[in-house]
């Protein structure tokens, strides 16, 4: 692509963008089911060539890495670690159940039922282990329900993206070795060692950077800290995810680490929140609008396994927030709204996106079949959320 042509792209992502936000301000429309369909309308109508979209094909593996950091990054610094309360401890809890269940129950059912590969089975079910907080979010806010369940569906969410995306990075990395059992054990093992080792060591020597420099490009130089970080984690065969969650952690909880800081608060999450949304933005508008271009919607067979897939993702919720609510009380008379949370989004999204760059085969046989369930989780999500919310009242806007 020529500079004129990468311009106009970079244009049309902000834009297509901007229409995303809005669809899903007045109208309710999840910008990424929009932004999807756009990119659906576009490859059936034919606008845009085999040539042009397959010169795409090289921002995917960049966007992808960006998109996870982000994601991770901004899932952290997102939730106040500084606050320790019930419902973050909860949160916590539950998003990580949210991604072994989906494992339990979704993976058997393709390798046993469906007879796919047992690690692709696995790496399936694992992308599909999110609760989007992009649509879970507004859904609770929607309704008068008690303060404690509203936070730990926010930390839930919020978190529940950073260990989906551990988990299936992990499991692309036991999928791209092809060592024995014994040394693959010992490689991967190593590598989690090394991330969390690497991540801590840059998090740490960050903060003492950041306790002298004020400066107004702080917070673009901790997201190229970032970006540096993933890179030297795979350059020494380190988990870069790993690095960054560590990273992450740490440049969190700097305004509680006051034997090195002068004052508390210096670092201002707020601010860095909002920085990081503004990249997330244009990141993901491009990876919904790509993979609406790949999306083929007339596939019956991956709609037919999407159904499959489906069920058995309200089953691991069914299962899970039961079987929590038993053995801790935790959720109460709200257990039957807190079934309703099942809807899968972004980080699925931009998972199997990053994947079309790593292994383009697993790609073309399951992005459809990725893509019908997520439209289906939504869809019974909001049945689910319509149904158990009546006995609520409706919030004041």
């Amino acid at each position: 692509m020529n500079t004129q042509e990468i311009l106009i792209l970079m244009a049309g992502i902000i834009l297509l963008g901007f229409i995303g936000e809005y669809g899903f301000r007045k109208k309710r429309i999840p910008d990424m089911i929009l932004l999807l369909f756009i990119g659906i309308l576009i490859h059936y109508s034919g606008i845009l060539g085999i040539k042009t979209i397959s010169s795409l094909e090289s921002f995917v593996g960049l966007f992808g890495t960006i998109a996870l950091t982000l994601i991770v990054f901004g899932g952290v610094i997102e939730v106040d670690l500084s606050t320790i309360s019930a419902a973050m401890k909860k949160g916590i809890v539950v998003a990580i159940l949210d991604v072994v269940f989906t494992i339990l129950v979704v993976a058997p059912i393709l390798y046993y039922l469906i007879h796919i590969q047992f690690l692709i089975s696995l790496l399936l079910a694992a992308i599909l282990g999110e609760t989007s907080a992009t649509l879970v979010i507004p859904m609770v806010q929607r309704i008068v329900v008690r303060e404690e369940i509203v936070n730990l569906v926010k930390i839930e969410s919020i978190m529940n993206s950073v260990f989906n995306i551990i988990t299936v990075l992990l499991i692309l990395d036991v999928i791209q070795s092809n060592s024995t059992p014994l040394s693959l054990a010992s490689t991967f093992f190593a590598n989690i060692s090394e991330g969390l080792v690497l991540g801590t060591i840059i998090g740490f020597a960050w903060v003492l950077v950041v306790k002298t420099a004020d400066t107004p490009h702080l917070y673009m130089a901790t997201v190229g800290i970032l970006f540096f970080l993933w890179g030297i984690s795979q350059y020494l065969n380190a988990s870069p995810i790993l690095a960054i969650f560590i990273f992450s952690i740490i440049i969190a909880g700097s305004t509680r680490i006051k034997y090195l800081l002068n004052r508390p608060g210096y670092i201002d999450l707020g601010k860095l929140v909002e920085f990081n949304q503004e990249i997330q933005f244009f990141v993901l508008t491009f990876f919904y609008v790509y993979i609406g271009l790949l999306i083929n919607i007339l596939n019956l067979y991956s709609l037919l396994l999407a159904l499959i897939i489906t069920g058995g993702i309200v089953a691991a919720r069914f299962a899970e927030i039961s079987l929590v609510d038993i053995t801790t009380k935790w959720f109460g008379s709200d257990r039957n709204l807190m079934y309703s949370f099942i809807i899968r989004g972004s980080t699925v999204i931009v998972l199997i996106g990053y994947i079309y760059s790593l292994d383009p085969a697993i790609f073309f046989q399951y992005s459809n079949t990725i893509f019908f369930s997520v439209l289906l989780s939504i869809a019974v999500g909001w049945m689910l959320y319509s149904y158990f919310s009546k006995k609520y009242d409706v919030a004041k806007s």
